[in-house]
């Protein structure tokens, strides 16, 4: 396959300073197994939709990175009721969607607290996850962790292996437009 000339003027760029030339190549066109990453939602990464979501406990899903995360379950996108729900990670540019205990208090009852009981933990869940909302989004990601022979380097230290995290950023909350 040809590549286009476009993408080689992409990938390989001269760059001059001082009269240096420096050839740089992008991203990570020079490995030899690629893998392409692709959206879980049915639409391109960055692009604007309106979705139906359920607040889901993290606690729910026994897995130690979300322990004490709210997260969205995505059901429908666009209109279109999804086959197979989408759990993801989010992050909230409105201010409607607390993603911890902390911050669900905090939106709650005005005020910070240093500590929550286990009882108080409970009964404020209880207001929050199930709850639905139709809100505008998009899917965007983030490569994060460490990758493999990175602990030749560095001392060795609790992480994540290297990966590609999913995670929507919520732009509007369309029930506060209803309430």
């Amino acid at each position: 396959m040809k590549t286009p000339f476009f993408l080689k003027l992409a990938v390989l760029i001269t760059i001059t300073s001082y009269g240096i030339v420096v050839n740089a190549a992008f991203g990570q066109d020079t490995l030899a197994n690629t893998k392409v990453i692709k959206a879980c939602l049915p639409v391109p990464f960055g692009t604007i939709v309106k979705m139906n979501v359920q607040i889901v406990d993290g606690e729910e899903l026994k897995l130690k990175a979300y322990q004490s995360s709210f997260l969205f379950k995505i059901t429908s996108v666009d209109s279109i009721k999804l086959s197979e729900p989408i759990i993801i990670d989010f992050q909230d540019e409105t201010g409607s969607f607390p993603k911890n205990t902390f911050e669900l208090y905090e939106y709650l009852y005005g005020k910070k607290v240093g500590t929550i009981s286990y009882e108080t933990s409970t009964e404020i869940r209880k207001k929050y996850v199930g709850k639905e909302f139709v809100i505008v989004a998009y899917e965007t990601g983030k490569f994060t962790g460490v990758p493999d022979g990175y602990f030749n380097y560095q001392d060795i230290r609790q992480d994540y292996g290297f990966h590609f995290k999913h995670y929507l950023i919520v732009v509007d909350n369309l029930n506060s437009k209803n309430e």
